[in-house]
């Protein structure tokens, strides 16, 4: 074989073996670009889908543009090893497995280009929030609409009576620590409803401010393991199940039970703590161990400090979560009010059942000790529909201040980020004294859309 075939052979083996290189992380690229589609398969499909990270986008422009990079350089060296020897004459000159060869890098090449093209153009055609400092940035939110139908033994009104865009943001800012906040833009028409003893007034909305812009999340965290992590900042009270739970997409009935109302306030215990929880989890086994422990003050005194925790265990074949809950502190700093809540919870979810249960108990300081309570077991119809039932019960110790909820609910969700809801509501006023029973139907609609 003489010089220019040596040369040839030399140049081609090279760049096969680059050509197989490259190959291989457009393949890797291809992988990254449908981990979206393959998330939808199985397990929470569209959460999963959600999930994909901007560091997982960004990893994947990186690899394109390195592709793209050798496939230039490499396209270059073909046209030169081609205009060397001219192709008739390195068909011709060659024997025939160097010629295949040429041939073969030449389509290795223009399927290499082909595939980028198709990489690329599944990356652009997704949204990508870049961060200034922090590794990571994750950006969501949701929209929370509903339309209430309330009727009295005096009166009867119907309003679109809350109306809530909130924006989710999520910062990994590395070596362990990142940051969450959740800003609230509200718009409330609250209901004109009102009864003689204002027993069944379906205070569902914030009546007291219908327009409102509310920092109502804003943490920073530090993860030392999964059994200590220290956040700090404005946080969701770690007690019982619905309150961490939260956010509307999440559950069943966006109206939470009578103890977490009016929101956000703190009839039972707050909504929302300004401070420091330490919080962790760890697993036995199958089981879950987690706890949180707290100190912070509620927004409606910042002058005080609540101290509380919560303990809960899992039984994971069982599908039961068992939880305790307490907390000491002083609801206001104007009269001597200080409270102690101890409360228990238990969550049953196995299967297509859903069962959720809450209780606590106060002691206040010169005032009487409130009860709440509820139960609210749900059923998954199909993998769309579900149906639930609440009974609901707080008796805030004061004069007619016992109430009780029935509630009966159907909700949809046709796709994952969609959540429509149809609940009727029966509150009812314990007779008390010389107060007598009343009654108050509500009917209402609502939607939750989530990104």
């Amino acid at each position: 074989m003489h010089k220019a075939g040596r040369r040839l052979k030399k140049n081609t083996n090279r760049k096969s073996s680059l050509v197989a290189k490259l190959l291989k992380s457009a393949a890797c690229g291809l992988v990254l670009s449908s981990m979206p589609a393959m998330a939808s398969a199985g397990g929470d499909p569209q959460a999963q889908a959600e999930a994909t990270s901007t560091a997982q986008m960004t990893e994947m422009q990186q690899k394109l543009d390195a592709a793209m990079a050798a496939i230039h350089a490499l396209t270059q060296t073909v046209t030169e090893l081609q205009a060397d020897l001219g192709v008739q004459q390195a068909v011709a000159n060659k024997s025939g497995a160097e010629a295949e060869m040429v041939a073969e890098l030449d389509e290795r090449v223009e399927e290499l280009e082909t595939t980028v093209d198709t990489i690329d153009a599944t990356v652009g055609s997704r949204a990508v929030a870049n961060a200034f400092d922090a590794k990571k940035l994750d950006i969501g939110g949701f929209v929370d609409v509903a339309v209430t139908l309330a009727i009295g033994e005096d009166n009867t009104d119907v309003s679109f009576n809350r109306e809530v865009f909130e924006l989710l943001v999520k910062a990994d800012l590395g070596h362990n620590w990142d940051m969450f906040v959740a800003q609230a833009f509200v718009r409330n028409a609250p209901l004109r409803f009102t009864d003689p003893n204002a027993r069944t007034t379906p205070f569902f909305a914030n009546n007291n401010s219908p327009v409102v812009t509310d920092t109502v999340i804003a943490w920073a965290q530090y993860q030392k393991s999964d059994m200590f992590n220290v956040q700090f900042g404005r946080f969701i009270t770690p007690h019982g199940i619905i309150n961490i739970e939260h956010f509307p997409a999440s559950l069943l009935d966006p109206e939470q039970p009578q103890f977490l109302r009016p929101f956000p306030g703190q009839t039972i215990f707050a909504n929302f703590s300004n401070g420091v929880n330490v919080h962790g989890s760890k697993y036995v086994g199958d089981n879950k161990f987690s706890y949180n422990a707290y100190a912070a003050a509620w927004a409606g005194n910042s002058g005080n400090v609540n101290v509380g925790g919560r303990l809960a265990y899992t039984f994971s074949d069982a599908g039961i979560t068992l939880g305790v809950n307490g907390t000491y502190g002083d609801r206001s700093s104007l009269v001597d009010s200080e409270f102690a809540v101890l409360g228990g919870d238990i969550l049953f979810q196995k299967g297509n059942w859903i069962w959720k249960n809450e209780v606590y108990f106060t002691d206040e300081e010169n005032a009487p000790g409130k009860v709440a309570f509820y139960t609210m077991p749900a059923y998954k119809l199909t993998d769309k529909w579900t149906s639930f039932y609440r009974f609901d019960y707080l008796d805030t110790g004061l004069t007619g201040g016992k109430t009780i909820e029935n509630a009966f609910g159907l909700t949809y969700r046709p796709i994952f980020n969609a959540h429509l809801r149809g609940i009727y509501r029966w509150r009812k006023a314990v007779e008390d004294g010389i107060i007598p029973a009343a009654d108050a139907h509500v009917f209402q609609l609502s939607t939750t859309f989530n990104f």
